[in-house]
């Protein structure tokens, strides 16, 4: 009878040791969860600043494109639309790339 309750015993106990350790794995586990939470939200900030970095400079090129088909243009260049350009020199045939035909034209306010 005595090796009978010794054996129930046994198996409970080790019934609890699995059960602690799967809630130890649990712990870690969640642990390791808000890691990688806290890990993307930081890229997703970094994502964020360099696409706001990347719009910076897409407009920079734009206003130093545009002040260049300004100062053409006062230089006595004839300036014509053609398509995959912006206002493209005539005369020089000068294609721009097409994400900046997207960009509007700006007020030279802006640039003083």
């Amino acid at each position: 009878m005595t090796t009978v309750l010794s054996n129930i015993i046994e198996h409970h106990a080790r019934k609890n040791q699995r059960l602690v350790s799967l809630e130890e794995d649990l712990a870690l586990a969640k642990l390791e969860e808000e890691k990688l939470k806290a890990t993307i939200e930081a890229l997703e900030k970094e994502k964020s600043e360099m696409n706001a970095r990347v719009a910076l400079m897409e407009r920079k090129e734009a206003k130093m494109l545009f002040l260049s088909l300004l100062e053409a243009k006062m230089e006595g260049f004839q300036i014509a639309n053609h398509p995959g350009t912006i206002g493209g020199f005539e005369n020089l045939n000068l294609t721009i790339p097409k994400k900046w035909v997207e960009i509007p034209m700006f007020n030279l306010e802006e640039f003083e």
